[in-house]
Parts: C-alpha cells; sequence; structure tokens
C-alpha cells in the first residue's frame, strides 16, 4: 500500500502542468516567420536559423530568428576573387542599411499576425520577436544592428488587428531596441 501511495504522490508532484500557449500555435507561429522571411523575392534575407519560439509563464511568448539582411552569394568573396572592392562594400553596407526600417515593419506585421494566432496567450502577457543580424568579418557593419527586439503586448496586438492603422500608428504598438 504505501509504495502505491508515494508512487501517487509522486506522480501528482512531478505531472508536467501543459502550457497555456500550445506548442502546436507556437510552431505555427515560427512557421509563418521562417516563411515570410524566405519569401521576399526582390531582395531576400538570408535565413541563417529557423525561427524558434516559447512561452514564459507570466511574461509571454519570445521567438528569435537569425538571418543576415541580404542573401550573399557565395562566389561574392571566393578563391576565384578573394576581395570585395571599396565601392561593393559602401554598395553592401548602404543596401544592409536600407532594408533594416523594412525588416523593422516585416517583424511588426508577423507579431500582429501572431497575436491572433496563439489564442492561449493571455491578453495581459506581451510578444517579443528578436532577429540576431548576421555581418561577415570583411563587412562594414558600423552603424548597423546586430539585434533588433520589439516587444508588445498581446492586448495592444488584438486591438490593432481590428481597425485600419498607418505605418506610424503601427510603430508606436511596438518597444523596439537595437543592439
Amino acid at each position: 500500500m504505501r509504495p502505491i501511495l508515494l508512487a501517487t504522490l509522486a506522480s501528482i508532484c512531478f505531472a508536467a502542468v501543459e502550457s497555456p500557449v500550445s506548442l502546436a500555435s507556437l510552431r505555427a507561429v515560427e512557421n509563418s516567420i521562417n516563411d515570410r522571411v524566405r519569401s521576399s523575392v526582390t531582395d531576400p534575407y538570408d535565413l541563417l536559423g529557423t525561427a524558434r519560439g516559447t512561452y514564459l509563464d507570466g511574461y509571454g511568448a519570445v521567438f528569435t530568428v537569425e538571418m543576415n539582411l541580404v542573401l550573399i552569394s557565395p562566389l561574392v568573396s571566393s578563391p576565384f576573387k578573394p576581395a570585395l572592392g571599396e565601392a561593393e562594400l559602401v554598395a553592401l553596407h548602404d543596401r544592409k542599411n536600407r532594408k533594416v526600417e523594412g525588416l523593422k515593419e516585416m517583424m511588426r506585421g508577423l507579431m500582429l499576425g501572431a497575436g491572433k494566432t496563439l489564442t492561449g496567450l493571455p491578453n495581459n502577457e506581451r510578444l517579443v520577436m528578436e532577429a540576431f543580424l548576421f555581418n561577415y568579418r570583411w563587412e562594414n557593419s558600423r552603424n548597423l544592428p546586430k539585434r533588433i527586439i520589439l516587444t508588445a503586448s498581446k492586448q495592444q496586438l488584438l486591438e490593432a488587428a481590428t481597425k485600419p492603422l498607418s505605418a506610424a500608428e503601427t510603430s508606436r504598438l511596438f518597444d523596439e531596441q537595437e543592439f
């Protein structure tokens, strides 16, 4: 009798508590992020690490993704062309710099969609998306962010999804950090 009681008590103590945010909904948002990053046809991003999401009880859902702002061909710097010229490096830096704001807009849109997808996420908790931006050692990465973090409450995201907002109004919903 005593071993059965101990086994029952142990299983109650160590039973996993199910998260209010399902793994399926986290995976759906991850897939949405991956698809969106890959789908930019005219000037694509280079997805280096697929999106990962987790739920932190009492705080919210956090998603991270690693990318290069510009898809750089392996032939850009190869044994056949060992170094880029100064003009090419400046053009690459300018191109990346122009893409930062576009990336933020894309992240805002993804987060607005995630607010609807994560139905189990309590409205008083937050949604966070962080992009880790990769640069090669030979690039001029001065004044380019290495990380972009956007944060918003789920309640704000849901309210924003119900009415048309300008880009400036949408931008004000988010706390933004660049490092």
